[in-house]
């Protein structure tokens, strides 16, 4: 039954494709008929003009070709001929014409009977082309309500194939279960009837029909009872009671006979058996089963009549054809349902192939744009130190300012006038070099961000390298600059041991002293330089205070 609703698709499918094909090929058979005997129609009309002086032989060869397109139409219109008399009756008198044009009366010139022939032979060519015309436009009509048959057809099988793929079974476990409830009825039912029928049979018998002797029997129990309409028509002298009811009982009650020889072949003789007994009304069942003496007998409920039991067999057999044609159309739309799905599954498996491929092509790019933004956070991060720096040195030259200030007191003016103005320009060419290299720095950052931004993600690695390259660089000459002060401080600073100016010496050592114990940790560093230059303090004793210091940010 699965396979039953695709081959009925596949047939209205197969059906529609050949209306289909056939509606598309009468469509071209009548426009190819059509267009056949419009240019007929069309030469033989444009022809008439030149074909009027022309003899009564050439008209009907003329003629002759007319009739090819006419018979050369399918036989749904009838041939040209046959409609169109008056074509023989123009022929007619166009051979009327040329014999009198042979033999012309003695009154009538010769030259006269010549035109009014081919007038007339002209005349039936338009006649017959009218013909052929009206025959044209009944195949046309024809072959239009034709296609509009074949169209309506289609329609059809399109709206048959539309209900069907959208019918919405509504079967739920109620009515699965209802079906089930039905079967088992029909079964119950269907055993029933056979019970009723063997015990009808065993009723027949003729050893059965003096059975139920009151004087010989015992009514055990009444095994089953059925409710039935009465029949007028029939007659049955076997019933017990009046009838005045519009119903009867029959009831089946099992017997106990006294003998007891088993082996006797009649019923009589077996110790128990059935029999089927008709009854009017339940009253005289009651009264027929009455005991005096002893427990009474119990009746049972009624059962089913075998037209009850038939009609419910047979609306259980329709339920269950119901059931089943639902469950069909349930399957047919699961499975449409179905096909759907893995179609969308196939469509998501195919997007997010897509999508992941992208993805993975992305990932280069998106690293590459990550490590710029590093570089660039590490750029940033320069430029706040170097704008650190640039307020440290700030802060130490405003203190050395001060300090030179206060040490002017001393009387060692010119002295500390030219160490500072050295400073001074040390710094100041160290703050303009630091300024020269920010500001390339920073046409560096600008043209990496436009290069950036026209080149492709393959060019930010040697751009990196670039720039690392220039902060190596920028590094080193930083250091050779730092190297430079340092060599100049200490190639200066002996001329004060030359001097021999002790006292100056001391002077400056102990204002050097008082401001280093009174200033910041990030003041000393810058102080420490002077102090153990005016110490004169070795290698040795540097190395011992680095170690002592341990592994600080000193300017040693």
């Amino acid at each position: 039954m699965g396979q039953r609703p695709h081959v009925t698709i596949h047939y209205l499918r197969n059906m529609i494709s050949a209306r289909m094909e056939k509606v598309e090929t009468a469509d071209t058979t009548s426009q190819r008929t059509i267009t056949m005997n419009n240019d007929s129609t069309l030469n033989d009309a444009s022809g008439h003009s030149a074909e009027g002086a022309m003899s009564t032989s050439s008209s009907f060869s003329s003629l002759t070709p007319l009739a090819g397109p006419a018979a050369a139409l399918p036989s749904a219109s009838p041939p040209v001929a046959s409609t169109t008399p008056t074509a023989a009756q123009a022929t007619a008198a166009a051979g009327g014409g040329t014999t009198r044009s042979q033999k012309p009366p003695a009154n009538t010139p010769g030259s006269i009977s010549g035109p009014s022939t081919a007038t007339a032979a002209q005349l039936a060519k338009l006649r017959e082309a009218n013909a052929k015309y009206k025959n044209l436009l009944k195949l046309a009509k024809e072959r239009i309500q034709e296609q509009e048959g074949v169209l309506e057809e289609r329609r059809f099988l399109l709206r048959l194939t539309d209900s069907i793929h959208n019918i919405a079974p509504s079967l739920n476990f109620s009515t699965i279960v209802e079906a089930k409830r039905l079967g088992n009825q029909l079964q119950e039912a269907n055993q029933l009837i056979d019970k009723l029928q063997s015990s009808v049979g065993r009723s027949a018998l003729p050893g059965n029909t003096n059975a139920a002797n009151d004087a010989e029997t015992t009514i055990v129990r009444v095994c089953q009872r059925i409710k039935d309409e009465i029949d007028e028509s029939e007659g049955d002298g076997d019933e017990i009671g009046n009838v005045d009811e519009s119903y009867e009982i029959w009831a089946l009650i099992e017997y106990e006979t006294d003998s007891l020889d088993n082996d006797a072949p009649s019923p009589l003789s077996s110790r128990r058996y059935k029999q089927w007994k008709k009854f009017t009304n339940e009253l005289a069942l009651l009264d027929y089963i009455r005991r005096d003496t002893g427990e009474p007998l119990s009746l049972p409920p009624y059962s089913l009549s075998p037209d009850q039991s038939a009609k419910i067999a047979e609306d259980a057999k329709k339920a269950v054809a119901s059931i089943s044609e639902e469950f069909r159309r349930f399957r047919v739309r699961a499975e449409v349902a179905k096909k759907q799905a893995d179609a969308t599954v196939r469509a998501l498996q195919s997007n997010s192939v897509q999508s992941t491929r992208m993805r993975i092509e992305g990932q280069d790019i998106e690293s590459e744009l990550a490590q710029a933004k590093t570089d660039h956070a590490k750029l940033a991060a320069l430029r706040s130190e170097m704008a650190e720096q640039e307020a440290r040195w700030k802060e130490s030259y405003d203190l050395l300012l001060a300090e030179n200030d206060k040490l002017k007191s001393s009387g060692a003016e010119a002295l500390l006038a030219a160490q500072w103005r050295h400073r001074y320009e040390a710094c100041l060419k160290e703050k303009e070099d630091a300024m020269t290299n920010l500001e390339m720095e920073r046409e560096k950052v600008m043209e990496l961000q436009e290069n950036r931004r026209k080149m492709d993600a393959g060019k930010y690695e040697n751009k990196y390298r670039d720039l690392k390259e220039s902060f190596r660089l920028y590094r080193k000459k930083a250091k050779e600059i730092f190297l430079a002060q340092q060599q100049g401080e200490t190639g200066f600073m002996p001329s004060l041991h030359d001097s021999g100016a002790e006292g100056a010496k001391i002077s400056y050592l102990k204002n050097l002293m008082v401001n280093y114990l009174g200033s910041e940790a990030s003041v000393r560093e810058h102080m420490e330089p002077a102090i153990a230059t005016v110490l004169n303090f070795t290698q040795d004793d540097l190395e011992k205070i680095k170690k002592s210091k341990g592994q600080s940010d000193s300017w040693w």
